[in-house]
């Protein structure tokens, strides 16, 4: 299940539970194979640990919301490879269009509503990193939706669209935390108010 979230039972669904099957309406997959999917696209807003994945598998399968397939792997243990079934294709469906309840949760916000309660020129200095971070990926998302856009997966027709859509909102949410985070450096660094969008000089 998601970090932070409460414990959902496998029969109702977990948000994580979800993202998997999701990922396998794009085809079987292995246990390894999901992780790495969950990192992207999934990754450009959404994150869970490779400890969550295994067991929420699990939890599915004892559903019935997936199958899984055991072959022979490149060590002493077999590899499992997973596939939604019609039930969890069904209940997927179903949660798909019932508007979220969950609320995000952000560490470097809540940070920020303690700011002053640290150094200036540190809690400065983090925002700024912030704001480097978010131009790199920045720069490789733009890279990405060049890609997809080549391929087709702008068409709300494409098989691959909602990897589309995703890497959009990522584009949107990496645009307005580097906003926030040169703003906030700004004033932090200069202990001055600076106008929204427009970092104050040094």
């Amino acid at each position: 299940m998601a970090a932070g979230e409460g414990d959902d039972s496998a029969t109702t669904g977990s948000t994580l539970g979800y993202a998997l099957l999701s990922l396998l309406t794009r085809g079987p997959a292995t246990g390894y194979q999901l992780t790495q999917q969950v990192k992207a696209p999934l990754g450009h807003f959404w994150t869970a640990r490779h400890s969550q994945i295994y067991p929420e598998l699990a939890r599915l399968s004892a559903a019935g919301w997936v199958d899984s397939v055991e072959q022979a792997g490149p060590g002493p243990r077999a590899k499992k490879t997973y596939a939604v079934t019609p039930s969890g294709l069904a209940a997927l469906r179903a949660w798909l269009v019932i508007p979220p309840t969950a609320q995000p949760r952000s560490e470097i916000t809540l940070k920020a509503y303690a700011a002053t309660s640290a150094d200036p020129a540190a809690m400065a200095a983090l925002y700024t990193d912030l704001a480097e971070r978010s131009t790199r990926l920045l720069a490789e998302f733009a890279q990405d939706a060049e890609r997809m856009r080549a391929a087709g997966q702008d068409d709300p027709g494409h098989p691959r669209f909602g990897n589309y859509a995703v890497l959009m909102m990522g584009i949107e949410s990496q645009r307005a935390v580097h906003r926030w985070a040169c703003w906030l450096a700004a004033c932090l660094r200069t202990g001055r108010p600076a106008a929204y969008g427009e970092p104050a000089g040094d």
